[in-house]
């Protein structure tokens, strides 16, 4: 696994930024529809996958809005937009949602990326909030033949007409979010908030021991525990795969960007969004 930091400096730069070491560990850029769009395709671990993946820009000046709009698709063809492009995550596009966003800023942003050939995690400090995206395959207890196509699109919401003032949504790993995965049998699930009582999400994003809260502590010894997360069914009967790199942890006596040891590797933390509570933070492997 590849990771690297900086300070883009502004939403734009921070993708040209993502993109250029993305192409350094596994991906390529196979189109572009504007100087605001990038489609990218991974070679996953054997270098045999075609891992779709597009984005693209979206500023609104007035209103301090400067998001990406996210998707996942089955392959590229020029000249298509994000929402049409083969079997897209975004195929129910609007003028205003349907795709996963990632809400950023038009100033300088400190960035940390991990990225392998099969998936990209990004988080970004934006102003008093973290924003973390997925792009890229999970890690699923099944054959190629099972499951062939486990892209998992993570974001914070499915609306480009909000910005980082909100505080409702934060991490794909929340119940405050919106994502998107290709699960078996080629249709898109979804996760969202289960505020929203009038839909039933597809998905669930859980790790081994569910009911993190700000009562979590580190263990006996003061060293943190590492929870995996997985993406799984809504009634949790079916685990779709891992998120690779990623783990829950206490913020018990932690920090966003805190960096913790755990077994000779380390890990930087980040909090939910805006949220600081002991149930709020994870852990993302930096080596």
């Amino acid at each position: 696994m590849a990771f690297t930091s900086g300070t883009a400096t502004n939403y734009k730069d921070l993708l040209a930024r993502m993109v250029t070491f993305a192409t350094a560990n596994g991906w390529a850029v196979v189109g572009t529809q504007t100087a605001e769009s990038v489609y990218l395709k991974g070679s996953g671990t054997a270098g045999l996958d075609e891992i779709y993946v597009g984005i693209e820009t979206y500023e609104d000046t007035y209103n301090n809005r400067y998001n990406w709009l996210m998707a996942g698709m089955w392959g590229w063809r020029e000249g298509r937009t994000i929402k049409t492009q083969p079997r897209s995550s975004a195929f129910e596009m609007t003028a205003d949602t349907g795709s996963v966003v990632g809400y950023f800023h038009n100033t300088s942003i400190p960035y940390w990326i991990a990225c392998t050939p099969r998936r990209i995690i990004l988080c970004a400090n934006v102003g008093t909030t973290y924003q973390q995206i997925h792009l890229g395959f999970l890690t699923v207890p099944a054959t190629d033949a099972q499951y062939p196509y486990p892209l998992f699109i993570g974001g914070s919401w499915n609306s480009k007409i909000l910005n980082t003032s909100g505080t409702l949504y934060g991490f794909w790993t929340s119940g405050n979010s919106f994502s998107r995965l290709s699960i078996p049998g080629g249709a898109w699930g979804e996760k969202y908030p289960s505020t929203e009582s009038y839909k039933k999400p597809v998905l669930d994003v859980v790790s081994l021991y569910e009911s993190w809260n700000n009562s979590m502590l580190t263990a006996m010894d003061s060293s943190y525990l590492l929870d995996p997360i997985y993406v799984v069914s809504n009634n949790a009967k079916t685990i779709f795969g891992q998120i690779e790199g990623l783990y829950r942890v206490t913020g018990f006596n932690n920090l966003s960007e805190n960096i913790i040891t755990v077994g000779g590797v380390n890990y930087i933390v980040f909090q939910d969004g805006s949220r600081t509570g002991a149930g709020d933070y994870c852990a993302l492997r930096m080596n």
